[in-house]
C-alpha cells in the first residue's frame, strides 16, 4: 500500500543496538522504529533549541548575560530550597 511517509532503513553497530534496546526498555517503547523516531525528534528539537540559545547569546551584551545568569541561579536556588522543604 503506497504511503506519503518516507522510509529509512538503518544498519547500526551491535553496541548501538544494545543501547537502543536499553532506551526502549526504559521508555516502555515496543518497536525499534518508534524508539529511533523518538530519539531523532528529541535530537532535532535539541539542535533547534541550541541554535536559538546561541542567537540569544550573540545578541546580548555581557551585562544582559550576567543578569540572565543571576536570575537563573536565583530561580534554581529557590526551586531547590522548595524541594528540600518538601522532603523534610
Amino acid at each position: 500500500m503506497p504511503s506519503d511517509k518516507k522510509r529509512i532503513n538503518l544498519t547500526i553497530p551491535d553496541e548501538l543496538y544494545v543501547r537502543l534496546q536499553a532506551y526502549k526498555n526504559e521508555q516502555g517503547i515496543s518497536s525499534d522504529a518508534s524508539a529511533c523516531l523518538q530519539l531523532i525528534v528529541q535530537q532535532l528539537n535539541g539542535l533547534e533549541q541550541s541554535k536559538a540559545m546561541l542567537r540569544l547569546i550573540n545578541n546580548c551584551s555581557v551585562e544582559q548575560l550576567n543578569k540572565l545568569s543571576m536570575e537563573g541561579l536565583t530561580l534554581t536556588k529557590s526551586v531547590l530550597e522548595k524541594e528540600q522543604k518538601k522532603e523534610q
